[in-house]
């Protein structure tokens, strides 16, 4: 007869392979956050080649081609080891994100070339990359939302979000080269530098709760070496109603924007590398208590009496209450209270374990429904999704509530929206 001890025995080999599963999904994580920061780097130096006609930076850009090919070539020969019949942390749901992450890639070359002619604005070549890097960033929000270890999930949410941040600072920067190049900002663009200043701010804040001590103290220590205040002065300037910008200034924005993203950078590193110990720690600390109690059942076969071990889980509740029970036995008291200690723990530990989850995962369902809130009014109302964002916003501000809570609103009443023509 299987005993409850047996079962535990097993949960804790499931539990040392799921997180297996979750260190290389963690893995596969560093090595996309690498992708993307290159990628970063390459939208930008297209955006200068392409601004100058293509006087300036035809060789950065090339270089930056070359450094995100061998990133990629990271990424992809990682992919290429794991077998279809292997499992990742998130099974079905996160390799449909690699799937169309791998799709988006496909456009890569497509994107240079059309860089390479000049053919397209800056902004249209901006808006190709930012699909990109939009599929590999929801694989790592992906990758957050299906950890079963509530450490590393926490991480992984820190992750996303200062991910997140740099790539709305990314597209600050294009906004703001365009808008010195041409020396002046125009009415959309003055609109977007507010969004995207608004929302880094949301990302590093929740980058900020949910991080680990020695990463935010990292943080915080790097801000004070940051250009902030550089970039808020020509931030000023950006902002400023019909003001004529200096053209000059393109260059020293994008390189004063580029050093803080460069900075962001580190602390991703960080977080990546940290994320990877959490994960191998746990596995440690996991076989620890598999070994423990596999010591346990073999001291238990070894019993002459089986009549303690042999209380199912849905029975030992019961026995709580009723020390005699657990009593009287030849193992004795040594023996069956170990074995009812280490249930009691499991239970704990697994109790939990849910709590932290859930609200690790709060955090993500918030940005689940402001997506979806925008889908929704993109939809019936013919809104880019940066004029869907500012609707939400601006109704969040005016009716002083989250921004989540309007986006529920939204999604409530989806059905009754009138559908566009």
């Amino acid at each position: 007869m299987q005993t409850a001890l047996s079962y535990l025995v097993a949960a804790r080999h499931q539990e040392i392979h799921e997180l297996e599963q979750l260190n290389r999904t963690c893995e596969l994580v560093r090595a996309v956050s690498e992708l993307v920061h290159r990628l970063q780097n390459e939208r930008g130096v297209s955006n200068v080649y392409l601004a100058s006609g293509g006087q300036h930076d035809a060789a950065r850009f090339d270089a930056r081609i070359t450094s995100s090919e061998l990133t990629k070539a990271d990424v992809l020969k990682w992919l290429e080891g794991i077998q279809p019949g292997e499992g990742l942390a998130g099974g079905s749901r996160l390799f449909t994100r690699i799937a169309i992450a791998l799709n988006a890639l496909e456009a890569l070359p497509h994107i240079r070339e059309n860089i390479r002619k000049r053919d397209g604005s800056p902004l249209k070549s901006s808006e190709r990359y930012t699909r990109v890097i939009g599929s590999l960033l929801s694989l790592v929000f992906e990758a957050a939302d299906v950890s079963v270890e509530p450490k590393v999930a926490r991480l992984l949410v820190a992750l996303f979000n200062l991910m997140q941040a740099k790539e709305y600072a990314g597209q600050e920067r294009a906004t703001g080269a365009r808008a010195f190049a041409i020396g002046q900002v125009c009415a959309g663009d003055l609109k977007s530098l507010t969004d995207l200043i608004d929302l880094q701010e949301q990302c590093f804040a929740r980058f900020e709760t949910f991080c680990s001590q020695s990463v935010l103290s990292q943080w915080q220590a790097l801000q004070a070496t940051m250009p902030l205040a550089d970039i808020e002065r020509m931030r000023r300037k950006l902002m400023a109603a019909n003001m004529q910008l200096d053209s000059a200034l393109s260059e020293t924005w994008f390189e004063t924007c580029s050093q803080r993203m460069d900075d962001i950078h580190l602390v991703e590193t960080h977080l990546t590398t940290g994320l990877q110990q959490a994960c191998q720690l746990r596995i440690a600390q996991t076989q620890s208590e598999l070994e423990d109690q596999q010591a346990l059942l073999t001291d238990l076969s070894n019993a002459r009496s089986m009549a303690p071990s042999c209380v199912l889980v849905s029975e030992l509740a019961q026995a709580q209450g009723q020390p005699e029970l657990l009593a009287g036995h030849a193992m004795g008291s040594r023996l069956t209270g170990a074995i009812f200690d280490t249930l009691q723990t499991q239970t704990r530990h697994l109790q939990a374990v849910s709590e932290e989850l859930i609200s690790v995962r709060a955090a993500l369902d918030e940005r689940k429904h402001i997506e979806r809130a925008k889908g929704v009014l993109m939809a019936h109302q013919s809104l880019s999704e940066e004029e869907a964002y500012r609707l939400l916003r601006q109704k969040a501000m005016n009716q002083n509530l989250r921004l989540v809570d309007v986006a529920q609103s939204v999604l409530s009443i989806a059905e009754f929206l009138p559908k566009r023509s």
